[in-house]
């Protein structure tokens, strides 16, 4: 592994395409057959779609096409100076959706990704035929640390320095901070999957699109950034899939947000946390290859 480079799993095609003059990573999986391909949104922070899917890619891919990007200023993806809003996000998802030719797909999301999954539900229906954000984002209006999180997002040279120093921290202090914040079930933090956490931790723009993201979120304040009294407008028919044990986004604010949808449920994991796609890979796939029918 190179300090820059991830491990492509087997059977995972890696490709570049070009959304609104963004080189785009693009990794692609499964059978061009007849349902609707279902398209994986990654998370914040040091993450990628390597990084959350890359060991459900093969498993959701057996029954359809699975297309999971990495997201500007995220992974591969060219970095370029970009609004990185949420709405932002979800014009840049739908364009990308077109892009790849297909009239509607299943559009899942982790934690921001889920936030723009939302997102693209409410304002772009039209690309979308059912959604699965996980543990979203957009549906609490009360973080922890929600001050530290704003005087760090504005204060870009400071952010910059804390992922540097997130890379410096080596497996242990790694293992030990992403078990204490979004990840309860220990035996999920193998090696591999801190290696690439450290990889991108090392990236050059490492966590400047998220900083970006969350001093947008900010500058609306709670009731701004809230997607609650928008989430009646969604139709596509929802699944809500939410960590019993999430210490981000508190399991009763999913909870919340599937009852305010037009056609929503909510499963909820347990014991799982915020990377549920990580904490529990097993019942994840077998939830999404349930409702996904």
């Amino acid at each position: 592994m190179t300090e820059t480079a991830l491990p492509i799993p087997a059977g995972v095609d890696a490709g570049d395409m070009d959304v609104q003059g963004i080189r785009t990573r693009i990794l692609e999986v499964g059978p061009a057959n007849g349902l609707a391909p279902l398209v994986l949104l990654h998370g914040a922070g040091t993450d990628s779609a390597l990084v959350s899917f890359g060991s459900a890619l093969t498993s959701l891919g057996q029954r359809r096409r699975v297309i999971a990007p990495d997201l500007p200023g995220y992974g591969e993806t060219q970095f370029t100076d970009s609004p990185f809003s949420i709405p932002w996000y979800a014009d840049w998802i739908a364009d990308l959706i077109h892009r790849l030719g297909v009239d509607r797909v299943d559009l899942a999301g982790l934690s921001l990704g889920g936030w723009i999954t939302l997102e693209v539900a409410i304002s772009h229906p039209d690309v979308v035929r059912r959604i699965v954000p996980i543990n979203p984002g957009g549906v609490t209006e009360k973080f922890k640390f929600l001050r530290t999180a704003q005087w760090v997002a504005n204060h870009p040279k400071m952010n910059s320095q804390m992922y540097r120093w997130y890379a410096r921290m080596g497996r242990r202090l790694t293992r030990m901070q992403l078990r204490s914040r979004i990840i309860e079930n220990a035996t999920a933090l193998t090696d591999d999957l801190i290696d690439a956490v450290l990889v991108n931790s090392k990236r050059p723009h490492a966590g400047e699109a998220f900083a970006a993201t969350q001093r947008w979120a900010f500058s609306l304040g709670p009731e701004g950034w809230s997607l609650a009294p928008r989430l009646p407008q969604i139709k596509a028919k929802t699944l809500i899939i939410a960590g019993r044990n999430d210490k981000i986004v508190p399991v009763a604010d999913s909870v919340r947000a599937s009852q305010l949808v037009q056609d929503g449920d909510v499963r909820i994991l347990e014991p799982c946390g915020h990377w549920l796609v990580r904490d529990c890979p097993t019942e994840f796939v077998d939830a999404v290859n349930q409702f996904l029918v």
